[in-house]
Parts: C-alpha cells; structure tokens; sequence
C-alpha cells in the first residue's frame, strides 16, 4: 500500500507541469504511457529495437534478471 501511495503522490509531481499550460493534461495522458513509477520514482519506460515501449510485465521481467 505505501509503494502505491508514494506512486502517487510522484505522479502528481510529474503531471503538475503539464497543468499550467493549456492542453497541458491532453499532453500529460498522451506523454504517460513513455513513463513508469519504480518505487515512488517516475522514470522513462525502456524500448525494444523498434522503439516499442516495453509493458510493466515486460519491466519486471527485466529487473529480475
């Protein structure tokens, strides 16, 4: 439950930019899904070759390795 609420609380911070500017949120929704939450850190998703973000499945797979 705290993992979650730190996610939070860091995408508030992340997103509160894009609020202050006009389509600002459309642009936050849109910019997103490049980002991930690890740990209460907003952090830019990896990609394969062709540049396809990879899912949080794909995510945790690679952080166990």
């Amino acid at each position: 439950m705290r993992l979650r609420n730190k996610c939070k609380a860091a995408w508030k911070a992340w997103e509160k930019p894009y609020l202050e500017k006009s389509g600002g949120k459309e642009e936050a929704a849109r910019e997103k899904r490049e980002f991930y939450c690890d740990n209460g850190t907003i952090k830019m998703r990896p990609t394969d070759d062709a540049d396809v973000p990879f899912t949080d499945k794909q995510i945790r797979k690679q952080n166990k390795k």
